[in-house]
């Protein structure tokens, strides 16, 4: 069967296993446990240095945010490699926690637009491992997240819409276009192989 006409396990199991072959999912689990946990200290370091939440449903939202990406941490350092749905329940689950975290904290302005890079960590995740749909999904919902953001930061804090575009424009566009490489880059190698 050719490399198009794959369901999106096998696909996943093609690069999964490949990424075995090469002895490197150990260093994929643990890069992926870093890079969640790095998502959970921002939100813990706001919340110990003044940037929490003003509203008791704000502060909540921020500790189930950093609570999830600790949880994702842990389980990427000690279980074994995911099947593609809690693979793409992680992706999900993300990048609301991602969302949430930014929207809800109280740093200034350009750094609260600045930590939706975050999304890049996961798209890059999701460009190399997971299937077209999964990818659009993630896309979509990054980049109307990552908007919503710029959005609310000119409205609510005053933000120049300029400047916000100067912020929001690469993330968006790295948003897009890592996830886009890697997808395509993964799938040309398996095309290669086959």
């Amino acid at each position: 069967m050719s490399a198009a006409g794959d369901t999106l396990e096998e696909r996943y199991e093609w690069v999964v296993d490949a990424m075995a072959s090469l002895a490197i999912t150990t260093i994929v689990k643990r890069v992926l446990a870093f890079a969640t946990l790095s998502m959970a200290i921002i939100p813990a370091l706001e919340l110990a240095s003044g940037y929490a939440p003003a509203t008791t449903a704000g502060v909540a939202v921020t500790w189930a945010s950093m609570l999830f990406a600790f949880a994702a941490a842990v389980w990427w350092w000690v279980s074994p490699w995911p099947r593609i749905g809690p693979a793409f329940v992680f992706v999900i689950g993300s990048d609301i926690a991602i969302f949430l975290a930014v929207f809800s904290s109280t740093t200034p302005p350009a750094i609260t637009l600045a930590k939706t890079a975050f999304f890049i960590e996961i798209g890059m995740f999701v460009g190399f491992f997971l299937g077209r749909w999964m990818l659009a999904t993630h896309v979509a919902l990054c980049t109307l997240f990552t908007t919503v953001i710029a959005v609310w930061v000119v409205v609510e804090d005053g933000l120049s819409p300029m400047m916000t575009v100067f912020v929001w424009a690469p993330i968006v566009v790295s948003i897009n276009g890592f996830v886009l490489l890697l997808y395509f880059c993964a799938r040309s190698v398996r095309m290669e192989f086959e």
